[in-house]
């Protein structure tokens, strides 16, 4: 089998099983940070992030679990308060070492990467 044929035939299923089976292996950690999302900050257990380019260029929806505060990307380019931070952001190529929209429970999964567990649902659709 050619590599053309076997990026085409095989990855896609080597992908699906094996987010299928990451998903399953991490789903009590999933539902115990879903959990603990909602008790420590109001609002979604998902983060609000802009569409992403994925598979074939089509934009999509990338699943994370939510580590900031609600609207944390929208209040930064809006909120008054925020407006240093702003421009912090914008200098320092898009990244923040200690921002304070980070929730407390948000600094454990982010230190974790459990945040991004949550894209084997993209992987699993095809979109990543």
């Amino acid at each position: 089998m050619s590599g053309e044929n076997y990026i085409h035939y095989v990855k896609p299923v080597v992908d699906y099983v094996g987010a299928l089976f990451l998903l399953v292996l991490f789903a009590p950690i999933i539902v115990f940070t879903s959990i603990a999302i909602k008790l420590n900050s109001p609002g979604p257990v998902f983060a609000d992030i802009p569409e992403r380019v994925g598979k074939d260029r089509k934009p999509f929806k990338i699943y994370k679990f939510r580590s900031m505060i609600q609207n944390a990307h929208s209040l930064l380019r809006t909120d008054n308060k925020f407006k240093a931070l702003f421009e912090e952001y914008k200098k320092n190529s898009y990244k923040l070492d200690d921002d304070p929209r980070v929730t407390p429970i948000g600094k454990i999964i982010r230190k974790y990467s459990i945040d991004e567990v949550p894209q084997f649902l993209n992987v699993l659709r095809g979109e990543m």
